[in-house]
């Protein structure tokens, strides 16, 4: 006999009861497949739009206009605390594993970071002389990237997590997120006096603080100073939808069961929560025009509220749509649908290796001399730069179809 309440629980049966063959709670959940799915299919988008040299439709520019590939990060964020939200709710989050996690991307974004530094240095001939104030380049390296950010969300969402664990706890962390990151920026555009009242990178919260602290100390700011401020402040921006991705898996638990008696109070829950961040991200942008400012727009330089929201929105449409049609509960059972889904599953469970690596070759190539490779392949046109993207693609795809038959752990 089940129930179908929030908590699930199927009563024992007399050799279970008496303690044999009692397995631990974490052994008996399998992975959810949907989830797995989704970040496979945005990791192989990612790794196309890393991998082609000449891309086929405009980049976004970071207080401009607003591309495809501006969906990317916001969405690697929901992913990410969607399964914050499921390690959170199976009780596999520790301190431990989320520093853990959060040290490898700041690691990884920071040798990143020093290695471009360093082939700078080299192709414009700077010595290594610590006494001269020059170390090879490293003096010029740029503390940015999206691993960096990402880790700073990390840590930010595992800071939410001991705070809220259900599904009311991560709407209210959602809502108190939105509100505080929104009018952060809604206070910044009116103090810096942009022309407009809009943000750019001379009217941001972090020409202000490095600012403030530079006048008060009489001193110049530091170009890299604030480079480092606004990277750690647009990872804060990469945590709304962060939790927003916890909020969605909570309000799912809260019918864990899809059958056909529990679909439609599933599909709901997941409507309700996209209704949530789609009424935050419009509050966010319209409500400047309340004392005659401009709205908030989207970009993606400090990933403002009314961006990342729209892509949480976005996601809570599609969950409440797959979700119900590919797993059969959040345990991690799946329909006969989830065969077609198992192939992105394995491409999503090898995530930060695939998008990680093909970040790392691409940028340390666009930091070589000119004319560096990228550059010289994007001159070959469109047909070549597709081509190229598309056999990356499948280069990863075959890697993590080959790691998922052979069961070798290619995620750290």
């Amino acid at each position: 006999m089940t129930s179908t309440s929030a908590t699930t629980r199927v009563m024992p049966t007399a050799r279970a009861r008496s303690g044999a063959a009692r397995r631990p709670r974490g052994r008996a959940i399998g992975r959810v497949v949907s989830l797995d799915a989704a970040r496979g299919l945005l990791v192989l988008a990612t790794v196309a739009w890393l991998a082609a040299p000449r891309r086929p439709f405009p980049a976004s520019e970071p207080w401009g206009a607003v591309g495809l590939d501006a969906i990317a990060l916001p969405a690697f964020a929901v992913i990410a605390g969607c399964g914050f939200a499921m390690a959170q709710h199976r009780g596999w989050t520790s301190g431990a594993r989320v520093l853990g996690r959060v040290a490898l991307l700041l690691v990884a974004g920071l040798a990143l970071a020093a290695a471009v530094g360093l082939i700078g240095g080299v192709a414009a001939g700077i010595a290594f002389d610590p006494a001269a104030g020059t170390l090879g380049g490293l003096e010029r390296m740029r503390v940015a990237g999206p691993l960096l950010q990402l880790g700073v969300a990390l840590a930010a969402l595992g800071f939410l997590g001991l705070l809220a664990s259900t599904w009311a706890g991560w709407a209210w962390a959602t809502v108190i997120t939105a509100a505080i990151g929104s009018g952060t920026l809604w206070l910044s555009a009116g103090l810096c006096g942009a022309p407009q009242g809009g943000l750019s990178d001379a009217c941001s919260p972090a020409t202000l603080l490095v600012g403030g602290i530079a006048d008060a100390a009489g001193v110049p700011a530091d170009p890299a100073v604030t480079q480092a401020v606004t990277t750690v402040i647009a990872g804060l921006g990469l945590a709304l939808p962060a939790a927003a991705g916890a909020a969605l898996v909570h309000a799912l638990l809260r019918a864990r069961s899809v059958d056909a008696r529990q679909r439609g109070r599933v599909v709901g829950y997941g409507l309700l929560a996209a209704v949530l961040f789609g009424v935050l991200g419009i509050l966010a942008y319209f409500t400047p025009t309340v004392w005659l400012h401009p709205p908030l727009e989207p970009a993606t330089a400090l990933w403002t509220p009314p961006l990342t929201l729209a892509v949480a929105s976005l996601i809570a449409v599609l969950a409440s749509v797959t979700h119900p049609t590919v797993d059969t509960d959040l345990r991690g059972g799946t329909s006969a649908l989830g065969a077609f889904a198992e192939p992105f599953a394995a491409v999503g469970r090898i995530s930060l290796v695939a998008v990680g690596t093909t970040l790392a070759v691409r940028t340390l190539l666009e930091a070589l001399p000119d004319p560096d490779p990228v550059g010289w392949f994007a001159a070959l046109g469109d047909i070549p730069s597709i081509v190229l993207g598309l056999l990356v693609v499948a280069a990863w795809l075959a890697l993590a179809l080959w790691a998922h038959r052979r069961g070798v752990r290619l995620r750290p």
